[in-house]
């Protein structure tokens, strides 16, 4: 069996050897010793700590009307906000990804989830400045969207390829569903108050109760740093709850890895993250594998973001809807979005096993399974064809229905099915993407952020121009058929040369390390006084065998 593709910066020593192209294990160890309990925790814990993006972005939309008002700009000025949140939430991933995926999830959690909570302080007490506004709704999507990737590597840590969607289906539709109370909340607030204060004042108070989950009870996950969970960990990887019990109360094998961790992490004063790592997500995007899936990924979330931008314009101003009636307009979307991420966990994990069933694979719920030659294209992207064509033709007739003034409860029906099912390819493109990059998967997650981000910016931005160029009919028609064309091309290519590029591609010796970030060969040879014998230091050539 091959070894497991090395990641873009040093592993840890006794890693690199065990670690299949899953992450599987060749020594005969368990894929992860998290209890079955423990990943339910982080299922539902991570779909609350998520919420800093999505609700951050849901609760801030129907207020776009009173914000232009209160700031005395223009619904295209307040629009351009949206696009800078939207621009945040493409970089932030590619830099914090990197890190989590070097330095451990943890630190990288608690330091964005402090930073998002000091943005929304500077939005509660900000009243007259629109420059303000602008840049801390930036600062609060680096906080917010670094969150999501990180939560997608926790899950690709704990769960094989076999059972992620069990994690990913409930986090996400925990996600959506507290998200789902943000506009109604924010529209009520906004009527209730004429302002936005309180607003921003709830999400600082989320924050800080996110802060304190994060801090108190989320392990450390990260495989280069915890393996599959045995190894215990030190500093600010550990829970803050582990410090009332005190470092004396550890046992003797604890304190001796406990000091062994740092040690591994700063091995002849070299860092384990340099700052070129935080270009991997750019370079995930050349990949042909990658790219294929990363139009899906794009298009899909863009047809989600667009509606959500013209959602409060299409309400106020076709059919007359105050600031709480635009919130509750948002409802039927979000719980479409929820349906959707439930029924997106479900198929990945049927189509898995129905894929392997086909191929005679035997699925290794322990250890998890080689993908190496497995078709996990295909298994990802069955069935997705009658789902796009379902989406394309709704987001065609939804322009149309509300260029004619057709009653509101025809637009809000399409909005939960449309919202529905792109949550639906969106996931499920996003699931493909970690998959194929088992060493990376927060920095392989980024990679999608970025796309989908950089798409739905672009969208967001030329929105009114062509609505008011080419008027909403046929501005969500030519916005259908582009998402239509770009998810066809995705899964026709993905399931018909997806495995033959990613094999050539975990084939290629340094395939996806630059010669500038190449390992230093002493971090990735036990020192002597580890294994007891330099002789069984893992050659270099095993360790960077193909792969990401």
């Amino acid at each position: 069996m091959r070894s497991q593709p090395p990641s873009l910066e040093p592993p840890q020593p006794a890693e690199a050897e065990k670690n299949g192209p899953d992450g599987g294990s060749h020594d005969g160890e368990d894929y992860s010793i998290f209890s079955a309990g423990m990943r339910t925790y982080l299922t539902y814990q991570l779909g609350f700590i998520i919420i800093l993006s999505t609700l951050t972005a849901t609760a801030y939309l129907p207020l776009i009307p009173l914000l232009s008002t209160h700031f005395s700009v223009s619904i295209q000025a307040i629009n351009l906000t949206v696009t800078a949140y939207a621009i945040c939430q493409a970089i932030s991933p590619a830099l914090f990804a990197s890190l989590a995926d070097a330095f451990g999830r943890r630190p990288v959690l608690l330091g964005l989830i402090g930073l998002y909570a000091s943005a929304s302080l500077g939005l509660t007490v900000n009243q007259r400045s629109f420059a303000a506004l602008v840049a801390f709704r930036a600062l609060q999507s680096i906080g917010g969207s670094g969150t999501v990737p990180i939560a997608y590597g926790i899950v690709a840590d704990v769960a094989v390829v076999s059972e992620r969607g069990k994690m990913l289906g409930p986090m996400l539709s925990m996600c959506n569903a507290i998200s789902a109370v943000g506009p109604v909340s924010a529209g009520a607030i906004a009527l209730r108050t004429s302002g936005y204060t309180w607003i921003f004042l709830a999400l600082l108070i989320i924050a800080v109760i996110c802060l304190l989950l994060v801090g108190f009870t989320l392990p450390e996950t990260a495989r280069n740093i915890v393996g599959n969970g045995m190894k215990p960990v030190h500093g600010v990887w550990r829970t803050w709850w582990s410090f009332f019990r005190g470092k004396g109360q550890l046992c003797r094998s604890e304190r001796r890895a406990d000091d062994a961790t740092g040690e591994r992490l700063q091995m002849d004063g070299k860092p384990a993250w340099r700052p070129l790592s935080a270009f991997v997500s750019l370079r995930i995007v050349l990949y042909p594998d990658a790219a294929a899936v990363l139009c899906m990924v794009a298009s899909s979330y863009s047809v989600y973001y667009t509606f959500q931008v013209a959602i409060p314009v299409i309400f106020d101003e076709v059919y007359g809807y105050n600031e709480l009636e635009i919130g509750l307009a948002f409802l039927s979307g979000l719980a479409g979005m929820t349906i959707g991420g439930i029924t997106a966990g479900k198929l990945v994990d049927r189509n898995y096993a129905n894929t392997a069933r086909k191929c005679n694979i035997d699925i290794d719920r322990k250890k998890g399974d080689d993908l190496k030659d497995f078709p996990i294209e295909n298994a990802r992207y069955r069935n997705c064809l009658p789902f796009l064509s379902l989406e394309v033709a709704l987001v065609i007739g939804y322009g149309w229905v509300v260029q004619s003034h057709i009653h509101p409860s025809v637009p809000l029906i399409m909005q939960f099915f449309i919202c529905a099912i792109s949550t639906l390819l969106s996931h499920t493109s996003s699931a493909l993407l970690v998959d194929i990059f088992p060493a990376m998967s927060s920095s392989a997650y980024a990679s999608g952020q970025i796309m989908r981000c950089t798409l739905s910016a672009a969208s967001a931005a030329i929105l009114q121009p062509l609505v008011d160029a080419v008027g909403r009919g046929w501005y969500f028609t030519i916005f259908a058929l582009f998402i239509g064309i770009s998810g066809l091309g995705s899964v026709v290519t993905s399931r018909s040369k997806g495995v033959q590029w990613r094999q050539k591609r975990q084939a290629t010796p340094h395939g996806n390390v630059t010669d500038a970030e190449q390992p230093p060969q002493q971090l990735l040879t036990p020192p002597a006084d580890e294994t007891g014998d330099s002789s069984n230091a893992t050659p270099k050539k095993e360790t960077l065998s193909s792969g990401v």
